[in-house]
């Protein structure tokens, strides 16, 4: 498989991904899920400019070149993450999405020697992400169904 068709299909996988969570998203009130759709939108974009960027340099000569699957790996944590963080907000909450989200995308990538910082890292992250939506600005939480 070339570098441009295994970008490509990534780049449409993330696609499709995201508009089957934006559709998810947008199906309910917009008080509960604002969160979720503002991450599938901007996963979309993300997505396409992927897209449209390997298309523009898919007749390059480096794009032909062969590389392992692996050589995507940073990408692919990313997007099926984001993926995974917004179908998962509804069913767990956003405190529990988000912090596992944040330790989870961590540890992936690369945080391994300190799990224990990175723990306290999505903690707080998720603590302050907390207190400036939801006390401070008044938004509303997204509804789950366990917490």
């Amino acid at each position: 498989m070339t570098v441009a068709a295994r970008d490509l299909t990534f780049a449409a996988i993330a696609l499709i991904l995201a508009l089957v969570i934006g559709a998810l998203a947008f199906s309910y009130p917009v008080s509960s899920s604002y969160f979720p759709r503002v991450l599938a939108v901007f996963m979309a974009v993300m997505a396409l400019s992927y897209g449209i960027r390997t298309w523009r340099t898919h007749l390059s000569p480096k794009a032909q070149e062969r590389v392992p699957v692996a050589g995507t790996r940073a990408a692919v944590i990313a997007f099926g993450s984001v993926a995974a963080y917004a179908l998962l907000i509804g069913l767990l909450g956003y405190a529990v999405t988000t912090m596992l989200f944040l330790l989870g995308l961590m540890l992936a990538l690369g945080m391994t020697q300190r799990p224990v910082l990175a723990f306290v890292v999505a903690a707080a992250t998720t603590a302050s992400l907390h207190i400036i939506f939801f006390v401070l600005l008044g938004v509303s939480a997204p509804e789950s169904l366990l917490f």
